[in-house]
């Protein structure tokens, strides 16, 4: 048949399969009925699997408004919680095994605020320890503005809103982290409340620098995500400066733990191939070097203090003790059974200082983050495909492991300790994702295992209810049957959300057992702790006791430098306060802190004050309060007591003042900061003395480092036979009057910098004791000179006869390097900025002009 018009025709043709439809055009071509049912039937079944669920009331809001239904929720959690703090009834500061927030966090935050104020930026001391530089333990941190915007009087409430700000933002940023993973904003919000009252934020927070680890790994993970779905890069860099800031080992700790969550989403998703893993590897990489860069002034600080510190470099270290275990080497059943306990719950094996578990309540795993987790995570291994499980697999075996075999813990720590801290919220991060994970797939349509879901449900009861030996009477029954229910009820809620077209009220119905399975948790965890009261706070007990108006007399009435030694320790808590000096402005001896000044440990190690190789001696460093001779080497011109008989009134002090409870006693035999030395004894004989002529010789002698420096020479040589046979007051009194007869008067003093003059007779040592610290520099009659590390761990400068003028100034190793190679991380991080916004604006432009590239 021949058609004249065969254009028409074609046109018609054309019409006919675009309004007729599939069907009749099948016709056209003779496919028989059967035929075409069979070959639409695949299609009708699977847009009727599609068919959309009920619609829950709540989901047109979630969707628009889900971050702040999120927000409103951790507030309303944070009033429920923290009410009792908010309204000022107790303070955000612990008296039991928390006390470091009272012993260490809160004189570190007055000292800092008050040192802000009065000389600017910090960077040396003497309120901790005798000396050190506080760079790398002051601004690191940038939530600390919040505490120094409440001021120097308010600091105790600036550490509450402080805590409360950073669950607030790591919800904020986790919902974000989520949303960026495309989980529905009601699958987010079940996370982020989960992640941000975790177990790891309250518990840590209560010793406050782990809720801020867990804030910026939330923000890392945000930044990685953001980067690795949507190449923005922009957060990335911005979250490796703030964790290679505030603790540069956290940079190897977080990024050991990124590399496995990069493997483990590029294995895991679309996008896998060699060729990406390899190239995104470099561009985080280079990335990472950016955000080092950025906090390079801060990090090298961090890092220079790690590697000066006994714990890391010196003989307190606990490398080699951890190295030394074997491969496979198991821990105590208590451990194992902590850990069980600790998942379920914070405070099921006792709260604070209660606690009975392994370790403490702070170094026990903190791995709890909701009950929903632990019915969930393991139906992930069924839900999805055979590749997909393989690589969870391995994930959570890779954190699982070193729970087993602590040997591969210490790994994660690089052999630094024993404990879990931050490895707890990688194991917890990674049970909430598998559980996410769980419900998303569920929302898909896909069925729950039921065999699966009763058997992990079973097996969690039996580790619940197990007859442990030997912590029967330590189990809190109360919390343990609230676990029991809630593993029951999230049982029947994850059944029933498979089986059910309404999964957006059985979401909510999760989201609401979530709210008040964490207010309840974490209100016990939180207020059944020792707090200190706004009453107490307010008494003339504690850091505000008598010793506030004796310090301001001292300082009225005698304006030179001098340290102060107390009989007592002010520290309202039930361990021992270190940081007397820093909470109520003097200048002492002792100091508590993870990083002790290294050469301070070394006189304190070398004096007998403390043991060698103790790691925590190192910490708890007790400074020379119970060796008086020790006391007039230091510049101790004061001793404080609370006694009715002091007993420093028979070793050359007299009471001059009291206040309130407090004597004011003064020393006779005080010598000046800077006071001179005539003599020299090398380091290994001193050494060789016992811990009487080592104190009496520090009064007579310096102590030399060897090879003994050709600048000694000018000096006597101490002859060991010279120490006093039978030391008495009166013969120190001799003593420290002949090291007064050459001493500097101090014109100017501050604590990074003094200047004074001095006029000699002979060629002497003039001794400071001052921490020795590379930052430290002395201008000596206008010329730069080194000082010289003397006297176990202190700075001296040689000087000639004649008069002198001496300037001695603190400034941090590479500090203008390192600030100028921070200035140039930040402009570079913006020149990057706005090329990739250059570049990107100019694809948008050759999209909208050539639609068909």
């Amino acid at each position: 048949m021949k058609f004249t018009k065969k254009s028409v025709r074609e046109n018609n043709e054309k019409k006919r399969k675009l309004h007729i439809g599939k069907k009749q055009h099948m016709k056209q071509k003779t496919i028989s009925k059967p035929a075409i049912k069979t070959a639409i039937k695949p299609p009708v079944k699977k847009e009727i699997k599609k068919t959309p669920t009920t619609p829950f009331f709540l989901d047109p809001y979630m969707n628009k408004y889900g971050v702040w239904i999120m927000m409103g929720l951790v507030s309303v959690l944070i009033l429920l919680i923290f009410h009792n703090f908010i309204a000022g009834n107790i303070f955000y500061l612990f008296k039991d095994i928390g006390s470091d927030t009272l012993n260490q966090s809160f004189p570190i935050y007055k000292s800092l605020t008050k040192y802000i104020n009065s000389e600017g930026f910090p960077m040396w001391s003497f309120d901790q320890g005798m000396g050190q530089e506080i760079i790398s333990t002051s601004l690191v941190d940038p939530f600390y503005w919040i505490i120094y915007f409440f001021g120097e009087n308010n600091v105790a409430y600036g550490m509450l809103w402080t805590e409360l700000t950073k669950i607030v933002l790591t919800a904020f940023v986790f919902f974000k982290f989520l949303s960026v993973l495309k989980f529905s904003n009601t699958n987010a919000l079940i996370g982020a409340l989960l992640y941000s009252f975790s177990g790891f934020m309250i518990v840590g927070g209560s010793w406050i620098v782990f809720s801020a680890e867990a804030c910026y790994m939330a923000i890392l993970l945000l930044g990685f995500e953001l980067y690795f779905t949507r190449n923005s890069w922009y957060l990335f860099p911005i979250a490796i400066a703030l964790i290679s800031a505030m603790r540069p080992f956290d940079l190897y700790f977080y990024g050991l733990f990124l590399i496995f969550y990069f493997l483990f989403r590029h294995f895991s998703s679309d996008k896998f191939s060699w060729k990406f893993l390899i190239t995104n590897g470099l561009k985080l990489l280079a990335l990472s070097i950016l955000g080092i860069l950025i906090s390079t002034f801060f990090f090298v600080s961090g890092v220079q203090l790690m590697l000066d510190s006994p714990r890391v470099s010196g003989s307190s270290s606990y490398f080699n003790l951890l190295l030394s275990r074997s491969l496979f080497f198991l821990e105590q059943p208590i451990h194992y059974i902590t850990v069980i306990f600790r998942t379920f719950s914070n405070d099921m094996l006792g709260n604070g200082s209660n606690f009975r578990g392994w370790g403490n309540y702070l170094e026990a795993p903190m791995t709890y983050i909701g009950i929903l987790p632990l019915v969930l995570f393991s139906q992930v291994f069924v839900l999805l495909d055979r590749r997909k499980k393989i690589v969870y697999s391995i994930f959570l075996a890779i954190f699982l492991i070193p729970v087993v075999f602590p040997f591969f813990r210490y790994a994660f720590w690089a052999f630094a300790g024993d404990y879990y801290r931050g490895f707890s919220i990688i194991i917890s991060f990674t049970m909430l994702l598998f559980s996410l994970q769980v419900i998303n797939e569920i929302e898909k349509q896909k069925k729950i295992n039921l065999i699966l879901l009763l058997a992990s449900s079973v097996m969690l009861l039996v580790l619940l209810y197990y007859p442990y030996t030997g912590i029967e009477q330590v189990i809190n029954k109360e919390q343990q049957s609230i676990v029991a229910f809630l593993i029951v009820l999230y049982t029947i809620l994850a059944y029933l959300f498979s089986h059910t077209k309404n999964k957006g009220l059985v979401l909510g119905l999760f989201v609401l057992v979530i709210f008040i399975e964490l207010g309840y948790m974490n209100y016990k965890t939180v207020n059944n702790r020792v707090c200190l009261t706004n009453k107490e706070y307010l008494q003339k007990v504690g850091y505000n006791d008598y010793t506030v108006e004796a310090i301001d007399y001292l300082k009225k009435t005698d304006p030179t430098f001098f340290r102060i030694n107390k009989d007592y320790n002010s520290g309202p808590t039930e361990h021992t306060s270190y940081n007397d000096a820093k909470a109520q402005g003097y200048y002492g001896t002792m100091s508590y802190y993870s990083f002790n000044q290294k050469y301070y440990i070394r006189f304190l190690e070398e004096t007998e004050v403390i043991h060698k190789g103790n790691e925590t001696e190192s910490r708890w460093a007790p400074g020379v309060s119970g060796r008086p001779l020790l006391q007039i080497f230091s510049s101790i011109k004061y001793n404080l007591s609370k006694s009715t008989k002091p007993a420093f009134m028979q070793m050359g002090y007299d009471s001059i003042y009291q206040v309130g409870d407090v004597k004011i006693l003064r020393n006779h035999f005080f010598l000046p900061l800077g006071n001179t030395y005539d003599k020299y004894i090398p380091l290994s004989k001193y050494q060789k003395l016992s811990r009487l002529q080592k104190d009496l010789v520090l009064l007579q002698a310096v102590v030399t480092e060897e090879p003994v420096s050709a600048d000694y020479k000018k000096l006597t040589e101490f002859n060991v036979s010279d120490t006093m046979p039978i030391p008495t007051w009166v013969a120190i009194g001799n003593a420290c009057e002949e090291r007064k007869k050459d001493t500097l008067q101090i014109q100017r003093f501050s604590n990074n910098h003094l200047k004074g003059t001095i006029a000699l007779k002979e060629p002497r040592l003039l001794f400071f004791s001052i921490p020795f610290d590379r930052g430290w520099n002395a201008i000596v009659d206008g010329k730069e000179t080194k000082p010289m590390l003397c006297n176990l761990g202190f700075n001296g400068i040689m000087l000639d006869s004649g008069q002198h003028t001496i300037e001695m100034y603190y400034k941090p190793p590479y500090f203008t390097t390192t600030i100028l190679l921070s200035l140039s991380g930040i402009v570079l991080y913006f020149v990057c900025v706005l090329i990739d916004l250059a570049i990107k604006r100019k694809k948008r432009k050759t999209l909208v002009d050539n639609p068909a590239t």
